[in-house]
């Protein structure tokens, strides 16, 4: 835990460079790189069954970790997300807003949330611009007030640099100390990763850094924004969404890889019989073997025969499917989050009842630190615009949009149980203002009455029918008898 903000003490902080780590170990698995992110198991494969004698992979990989992320950022994201500031100043944070593609940093600071268990907002001013992007968690180092982790009294950033002098390229690290209403900027020598000295003011001066960044007279507070997912009450930092599957995820890749190996290795059966079954050289009078996969089993009159493997492939499938129902009990997603086991057409209740963990799990998202931390970021952004604002709503988009069948039979319903007005249903179902709703009621009354002198002149017009067809039967009847 870092308690000042002597960046040398980076090689003694043993939950750095623990947390460091992990990150690096949770970027590979997010990327795919399971020989880095399972090197001992690969190893142990490769010397078991080396490539050179087997046609199959030695762990296949199955990234079950990407599709995790990948399908809660869509979940969260996908519906788009709704900022208000006051009235007055709405173009202004939409313009902004645009500029700096908002939605797509959201994005990026949530799969870093998901893969590391914590994202990072920075905002910025470059050349009189507000700018906001995402900062990768793996350079950010946080310092704690006396070691309380709910007190923070700064944050640092450690960037590599890396200058061309006369044809050799030169390590260095860029370091931010992020206090509140200031940032100091330092630079240090880089050696094999390890820094060196820090360089002067005029040392300074090629690569175009500030000693002192100081925003106070706009700004307050920091300029990082931290996002975490869920958290206990003794850590600062959120959990990884892959920390509690990666050894489910790893059994799967295994058991899978195993029985590839073993269906490679029979896919071509070996032929065994006995001597009288092999081929006579006729040059040498020899019995030679037809080819390298035959057996030679007992002497005379034993039938030639296949030898293929009993796979047992239920009772792998089942354990196939128990691996993966662990999955997605530990990840809180359903199969069908992933495109399978979908039938039919299912309504909006009946996938609000399958995804409903996955939708706890996000509003938990949004609760725990998004949406207060959106809210920061744009009031920093709109001071640092000279165009300060009082009032921040984040509105998030409905994860499972609403099934428009059920919500129309929902709102009829109520009309006809008289529990609710047809004024409220149509401004519900269209979403539209009381006015608009009330000039839509006024068409329909118009409407139906309009129906109802149609149906009664019809009816008149057939009553006047049938009575002068009735008179004309008469007067037939009466001329007939005559």
């Amino acid at each position: 835990m870092f308690t000042n903000f002597d960046i040398k003490n980076t090689r003694n902080d043993a939950d750095t460079i623990t947390r460091l780590s992990k990150y690096s170990e949770y970027k590979d698995l997010y990327d795919g790189d399971f020989n880095k992110a399972f090197n001992s198991t690969v190893l142990k494969i490769r010397k078991r069954y080396p490539l050179d004698n087997t046609t199959a992979q030695s762990l296949i990989n199955i990234n079950l970790f990407w599709a995790l992320t990948d399908f809660f950022k869509g979940f969260l994201t996908n519906q788009g997300i709704t900022i208000n500031v006051d009235d007055n100043k709405q173009s202004v944070w939409d313009e902004i807003s645009k500029q700096n593609n908002f939605i797509s940093v959201l994005k990026e600071v949530y799969i870093d949330n998901s893969r590391f268990g914590n994202g990072l907002f920075k905002v910025a001013l470059e050349n009189s611009n507000v700018r906001i992007f995402s900062v990768c968690p793996d350079c950010w180092i946080p310092v704690f007030e006396k070691g309380d982790i709910n007190n923070i009294s700064g944050h640092i950033l450690v960037y590599p640099l890396e200058v061309s002098e006369n044809g050799t390229k030169k390590q260095f690290k860029k370091i931010e100390k992020h206090h509140k209403g200031y940032i100091e900027n330092e630079i240090w020598t880089c050696v094999n990763n390890e820094l060196g000295r820090q360089l002067t003011d005029e040392e300074m001066e090629p690569f175009n850094v500030e000693a002192i960044e100081d925003y106070s007279d706009i700004w307050d507070g920091f300029l990082l924004f931290p996002v975490k997912n869920t958290t206990e009450s003794d850590s600062y930092f959120g959990e990884s969404d892959y920390k509690r599957c990666k050894s489910i995820v790893e059994e799967i890749m295994l058991t899978i890889s195993q029985n590839s190996k073993i269906i490679n290795r029979h896919a071509n059966p070996k032929l065994s019989g006995s001597e009288q079954n092999l081929e006579l050289d006729p040059v040498t009078n020899v019995r030679m073997l037809p080819n390298t996969d035959f057996i030679k089993i007992g002497t005379d009159g034993v039938k030639p025969e296949y030898i293929t493997v009993n796979l047992q492939a239920d009772a792998i499938q089942k354990h196939i499917d128990m691996l993966m129902n662990f999955f997605y009990i530990l990840t809180k997603t359903p199969p069908q989050a992933y495109g399978l086991n979908i039938a039919g057409n299912m309504s909006g209740e009946s996938l609000r009842k399958i995804f409903i963990a996955a939708l706890a799990k996000v509003d938990d998202i949004k609760q725990v630190s998004f949406t207060s931390a959106i809210q920061n970021v744009v009031n920093c952004a709109m001071s640092f615009n000279q165009t300060p604002v009082k009032n921040v709503h984040v509105a998030w988009g409905e994860p499972i949009p609403s099934d428009y069948s059920e919500l129309v039979n929902t709102e009829n319903s109520r009309v006809a149980a008289g529990t609710q007005s047809k004024l409220t249903t149509i401004m519900t179902l269209d979403n539209v203002s009381e006015e608009d709703a009330q000039k839509e009621l006024e068409r329909i009354k118009e409407e139906n009455t309009m129906t109802q002198y149609e149906l009664s002149d019809k009816k008149d017009n057939d009553e006047k029918t049938e009575n002068n067809n009735n008179l004309n039967n008469d007067k037939t009847v009466i001329d007939e008898n005559i």
